[in-house]
């Protein structure tokens, strides 16, 4: 939705407790919304961990299944990279065979090693990123992936990564996997030889909660994907999964939204607003990406507001032309509002009120009812 929608309101200082109870009920689509948003990669596609088969298949070790056993020291160390460092490459030959993955831990460091057949890492490339956090694992040479094996991070398998998962439309030939970590996590990439392995190091970490402004494409499924990926030719991009599981190209993250729409705007992008480690909305079409903006700019006013006026005049504006589940959701939020509303001193326009549950032809509640005269 358009700037036009901003609307400037001043915040008592004693308003606070009156919002957040009044809001309790108003604001449950919206906490629907902003649940699924954080959870949904973990009921989609974090609480199962998706181990994949590299080059003839990835045998899962007993010690992975298992939960996990103490950090051993197996070979010599041939690379350190630096803590979370974005992009690191080595390995000396094309990945071939078999490669076997286990899952280790000491204390709170916990590590996932890929082991090579040979005495030497196959080539790799491996690339950190945040917001969310994730660790991508590009394997030239391999291919004929398959899925193994779900296990369940409820089994507490791993505290730290929420996800592994085979991302689509990469080069034939290559395997690129992805670890989706949890906030509190550090990594540290290790290549070791005799026997060849690459260990992903996890150790605890800050919680980050800064806010950014990403510039990404609407959602694809898998095959979709690599069309969409091919579109932006040889142009850094980040593949991501959403809430629903589905995957969309990143492009940027900014720091001041100005400057992301800026950017957006000129690619005909969308500019994602995504808090720490927050789980990225999934938008198949303009039309959800729209409704979505146009949501949080109600709710946003609906908080900050310390007039019901300021509320209903926003309603007034947008209501007739807003789509029924977005008309459904103002209602909600107006209702939490108004129920326990105690502010004497402004009058409100019941009739008003009355004609917006009359438009979207639903009920009067019963606390709207007592007011109309």
């Amino acid at each position: 939705m358009e700037d036009k929608w901003n609307v400037d309101v001043d915040i008592p200082e004693d308003l606070e407790e009156v919002i957040h109870r009044g809001l309790q009920d108003g604001k449950a689509a919206a906490a629907r919304r902003r649940r699924a948003r954080r959870l949904a990669g973990r009921s989609l596609c974090c609480v199962v961990l998706v181990v994949a088969v590299f080059a003839g298949g990835v045998h899962l070790s007993p010690a992975f299944a298992a939960a996990v056993r103490e950090i051993p020291v197996i070979g010599h160390l041939v690379r350190v990279f630096g803590e979370n460092e974005p992009l690191v490459q080595g390995g000396s030959q094309a990945g071939e065979g078999t490669v076997t993955l286990t899952m280790e831990r000491s204390g709170d460091t916990e590590q996932m090693r890929l082991e090579f057949p040979g005495a030497d890492a196959s080539l790799y490339q491996a690339e950190f990123a945040s917001y969310p956090k994730t660790v991508t694992i590009t394997l030239p040479g391999t291919d004929g992936v398959e899925i193994l094996s779900e296990i369940s991070r409820a089994k507490d398998t791993s505290q730290y990564i929420k996800s592994v998962c085979q991302l689509p439309g990469v080069a034939e030939g290559t395997t690129v996997i992805q670890l989706e970590l949890e906030s509190d996590a550090d990594v540290q990439i290790q290549e070791y030889r005799d026997p060849g392995s690459l260990v992903i190091r996890l150790t605890p970490a800050e919680i980050q909660l800064d806010t950014v402004y990403s510039v990404r494409t609407l959602s694809y499924n898998a095959d979709e994907l690599p069309e969409i990926l091919a579109s932006y030719g040889n142009q850094s991009v980040r593949i991501l999964r959403d809430e629903a599981g589905l995957f969309f190209l990143e492009l940027a993250q900014y720091a001041v939204p100005e400057e992301a729409e800026t950017a957006a705007g000129k690619a005909g992008l969308l500019v994602e607003k995504r808090t720490g480690n927050n789980v990225p909305v999934s938008f198949r079409s303009m039309e959800e990406y729209e409704s979505s903006r146009f949501l949080d700019q109600f709710y946003e006013v609906l908080i900050q507001s310390d007039k019901i006026g300021t509320v209903l005049d926003f309603m007034d504006q947008h209501f007739s032309q807003a789509t029924e589940q977005e008309q459904d959701e103002m209602l909600r939020g107006l209702s939490g509002l108004l129920e326990d509303y105690e502010d004497n001193e402004e009058k409100v326009d019941w009739q008003k009120v009355a004609s917006f549950y009359q438009m979207a032809e639903e009920a009067l509640p019963d606390f709207v009812q007592q007011n109309v005269r």
